[in-house]
């Protein structure tokens, strides 16, 4: 294969490029249309007596396209051709060859090179579905951390595999094209096998309550002190779901969230050891948490026992983004709550009017500001009139304002100027199994 190299444009293109006809290279990848790649599988086909390949279809991410236009989605075709090419090496071959079925497309062709030495015939079909499931799952939680920024919904691509024998009769190009048709069937098949597995894995965390809690230090800027901390979720060690972004994602398309809200809150509290007293918890909740029965009256009572914690320890973190259908229910079981001490705290404040309105309705203890606000705040006045307007609104309803995602020295003085209450963000430290000692202070200034 040629190296593709960028141009002074930043257009790809090859050393020889003049030699190969524009209709068979993509200009949004750089990669070569498979027709180019003919010479190269006839070789493979003949010598090898066997061809195999991968059918990657990324046409769910389309939709990204309809969202944000065709100049960002180009950039998340790149972002997915360098996701597979990091993946050479190890669940793949530097030699295999990656294509694409024709310019302008998001059907991508990985035609297997060579023999793997760890198998003895790796195109039997139970070893290529081995290989193919490895690369499947590692690419897919690439793909969620590049689209996750677009959608917060789990996108994914199918993956089929195939492989053909070698028969002089017939001509390597309707080979290939038999052989793209064959993989392309696995994949629609692959890719709803693929939903059913992830359903499944989160089933199983679920029941054997398989996930890990972390808390982040939330810090008084009037004295570095640990005011509270912030409970977050992990799925298994050493697996895709260990990303929050992936567990969650995944809950959402299995129609889980609730289920895994529960198991997360319930981790949270047991697992909390040396809150003292004076110390909060908050706790990431979806406003259907505040309705389950099972979180109320005595075994809630017993949860809470289980840590030495109280309601007053305790503070529900109702993201923005989880919209509350009918306030009016949900203000009668905030009152329930409120009367056994519990607090109630609505982050990613500033993404939207939802902010405002969930302010005015609920009166929350706490608003959190959202790390979008946040970043890079000192170097924007748009962004601190914003936050001004907030700290405001936060000392009408007699709510405490908290600033998350705090990255650098400068946010943290920009925020401190506003008289923001409280902060988090990696700049203090990072979440973390075991909490801090209990009188520990942050230095707040440089």
């Amino acid at each position: 294969m040629k190296k593709i190299i960028l141009n002074e444009k930043g257009r790809t293109t090859t050393a020889n490029e003049s030699a190969v006809p524009s209709n068979l290279i993509d200009p949004t990848t750089g990669l070569y249309t498979f027709s180019h790649h003919m010479p190269e599988l006839h070789h493979i086909l003949t010598t090898q007596k066997a061809l195999g390949m991968f059918y990657i279809d990324a046409s769910e991410l389309g939709k990204i396209e309809y969202d944000y236009g065709h100049e960002i989605y180009s950039k998340i075709l790149q972002d997915v051709v360098n996701a597979i090419n990091d993946l050479k090496g190890s669940l793949i071959r530097n030699d295999d060859i990656l294509t694409i079925r024709h310019i302008h497309d998001e059907l991508f062709l990985l035609f297997l090179s060579s023999h793997r030495p760890e198998y003895q015939n790796f195109l039997k079909i139970e070893n290529l579905r081995t290989i193919m499931q490895r690369f499947l799952h590692a690419l897919n939680a690439q793909i969620f951390k590049i689209t996750f920024p677009f959608t917060k919904k789990i996108l994914k691509v199918d993956i089929g595999y195939a492989y053909a024998v070698h028969n002089p009769l017939l001509s390597t190009e309707r080979t290939v094209y038999r052989l793209m048709d064959q993989a392309k069937s696995s994949a629609a098949i692959n890719g709803e096998r693929f939903i059913v597995e992830i359903t499944e894995n989160l089933k199983e965390i679920i029941m054997d309550e398989n996930l890990q809690t972390h808390y982040q230090p939330i810090v008084s800027l009037n004295d570095g002190s640990i005011f509270a901390y912030e409970a977050l979720s992990r799925g298994p060690r050493g697996t895709p779901m260990e990303s929050p972004l992936m567990l969650f994602g995944v809950a959402d398309k299995a129609n889980l969230s609730f289920e895994l809200d529960r198991l997360c809150r319930k981790k949270a509290i047991q697992n909390v050891v040396g809150l003292a007293p004076h110390q909060k918890l908050f706790v990431n909740v979806f406003p259907t948490t505040l309705h389950d029965p099972e979180f109320k009256g005595d075994n809630l009572q017993q949860l809470l026992n289980s840590s030495n914690l109280s309601g007053e320890n305790i503070v529900f973190e109702i993201t923005e983004r989880v919209a509350i259908e009918n306030y009016g229910i949900f203000q009668k079981e905030q009152e329930y709550y409120e009367r056994l001490g519990f607090h109630l705290a609505v982050d990613d404040i500033g993404t939207g009017y939802g902010s405002l309105e969930a302010i005015a309705n609920l009166r929350p203890k706490f608003v959190k500001i959202d790390i979008s606000l946040i970043r890079d705040i000192d170097k924007s006045t748009v962004k601190q009139e914003l936050l001004k307007a907030i700290c405001d609104i936060g000392k009408k309803v007699n709510a405490q304002v908290l600033a998350e995602g705090i990255e650098t020295q400068n946010e943290l003085d920009a925020v401190r100027a506003m008289r923001v209450d409280y902060a988090q963000g990696y700049l203090l430290a990072k979440p973390a199994p075991d909490l801090l000692a209990k009188d520990k202070k942050f230095k707040l200034t440089a």
